[in-house]
């Protein structure tokens, strides 16, 4: 079920409404439910992986806390973490490992006859595994496991935040869970504000920019010069507008449902640094990557060597995690590589000056580190290696005719709009407004986001 579907806008008042006329016990019943319905709304037969996921992960917990010795404990983890890769890898990387191993037998002129899989990738599933092993991994670690399996089901499955997180750490959500939530007039009043802000930055502003985005991938000889920054600047904001407006929703969502889930943006084309932009850029995946894959990794603990390469593993894997592509390996090993030299170059600087960078002023660090960013998203967007090839070659041949100006002019917008601090007046006197006044305003903005939409699209992260 889609945030941006009449579907969802059946669901949700229905759902809200069943889960604030119960108490205790029933009301968690009732969002379980309510979760695995509209998961199930797109195809019920992939519930069972979230209930394999579930059920593995809870048993590895209990397991975990009440064993003992280390190699007992370590047991029950390689089953969760197996259990879990095991379906990402099936049904997410089997083809894509295949096809690899195909190609590299034909360049060594050895024929294979190698099985594929016709399968289709089950929505949120590098999302939900990757929350599930945070779990069983802080237990490994000494937390708490949790009793309740209908609670760790909730945790796995809850619907804000199922498909495209954030990715939830089980020490703050389930606290929050077992607290007995209390209706307040302003967290709806503050959800509701948040839920429209992401339907109109995914429906109004990004699949707007996805018109032009998309006709210059899909044949990229045709734009040269500005037509092809253009569409590189209108591909940043479109994924950035899409993923952001996502999070809104399920944010808003969470909190009308008494949730508080965490920020996953903090306007990260403001960044100066490499660094600086994965604190800003889906925070719920970097610091997962952070803690659960650098650290264990070794992190920074032994020498710039290894530092540099736990950096560059990290993000290659980060990359991956993305989509089943080697474009997408590429685009985590510019990263890894733009984190590596900015560790080298701190290092140097710091040996020669005596101090950790140069004494330039933000604004130019800030515009550099866009168009580095800039130059990763056409490794991320690119179809084929061919497309990233053509569009390369095209940001630097200004010969041909300009093209979409009209949304390069969003664009700016979206631009100048992203420089601004994010809104405090409005939402609060939405907030105080009488909720009649407040079901209208949020009617016609739903309205005016349907007649402004140019084609309903999916979100683009649910592709992975």
């Amino acid at each position: 079920m889609l945030f941006n579907s009449i579907a969802f806008a059946c669901f949700l008042p229905l759902m809200l409404a069943l889960y604030w006329s119960l108490r205790g016990s029933p009301r968690r019943w009732a969002l379980l439910l309510g979760s695995y319905f509209f998961y199930s709304w797109w195809d019920w037969r992939f519930t069972s992986l979230l209930l394999i996921s579930t059920f593995v992960d809870y048993s590895c917990g209990r397991a975990l806390e009440r064993r003992v010795g280390r190699t007992g404990r370590k047991r029950f983890l390689i089953i969760s973490i197996c259990t879990n890769l095991g379906i990402l890898a099936t049904f997410k990387y089997f083809n894509f490992f295949r096809d690899s191993a195909a190609a590299l037998f034909g360049i060594l002129g050895m024929g294979a006859d190698l099985p594929t899989l016709d399968l289709i990738l089950p929505l949120g599933i590098s999302f939900y595994t990757f929350q599930t092993m945070s779990y069983t991994i802080d237990v490994y670690r000494g937390a708490a496991a949790e009793r309740s399996l209908r609670d760790f089901a909730i945790f796995v499955a809850c619907f804000p935040q199922l498909v495209a997180g954030p990715i939830m750490r089980a020490r703050v959500f389930l606290p929050q869970l077992k607290a007995e939530q209390r209706f307040a007039d302003a967290d709806m009043a503050a959800g509701v504000y948040r839920l429209f802000r992401g339907l109109f930055k995914k429906m109004v502003v990004a699949d707007t920019l996805a018109i032009y985005v998309d006709a210059v991938f899909a044949a990229p000889q045709g734009y040269t010069g500005v037509s092809a920054w253009i569409a590189l600047y209108a591909y940043a904001f479109q994924i950035y507008m899409d993923f952001s407006g996502y999070t809104d929703i399920a944010l808003g969502v969470g909190r009308m449902l008494g949730l508080r889930l965490m920020e996953n943006f903090d306007r990260p084309y403001l960044a100066d640094s490499p660094r600086d932009f994965w604190r800003r850029w889906h925070i719920s995946l970097s610091s997962w990557l952070r803690d659960y894959l650098y650290i264990p990794l070794g992190g920074s603990r032994h020498g710039r060597w290894r530092t540099l390469r736990n950096l560059f593993i990290t993000m290659t894997l980060g990359g991956l995690w993305h989509g089943a592509a080697w474009t997408f390996v590429a685009w985590g090993m510019f990263h890894g590589a733009l984190l590596a030299a900015e560790r080298v170059g701190s290092e140097v600087l710091r040996r020669v000056t005596g101090r950790a960078g140069l004494s330039v002023p933000r604004i130019l660090k800030v515009l550099l580190m866009f168009h580095l960013v800039c130059l990763g998203w056409l490794l991320f967007r690119a179809p084929s290696w061919d497309v990233v090839e053509v569009m390369w070659g095209n940001l630097f041949d200004f010969s041909g005719n300009v093209q979409g100006l009209r949304f390069g002019l969003l664009v700016l917008v979206c631009a100048v709009a992203h420089v601004l601090p994010a809104p405090g007046a409005f939402p609060k006197r939405f907030v105080q407004c009488p909720p009649l006044a407040r079901g209208a305003l949020a009617a016609l903005c739903l309205w005016a986001a349907i007649l402004l939409t140019p084609q309903a699209r999916p979100f683009i992260y649910f592709q992975f």
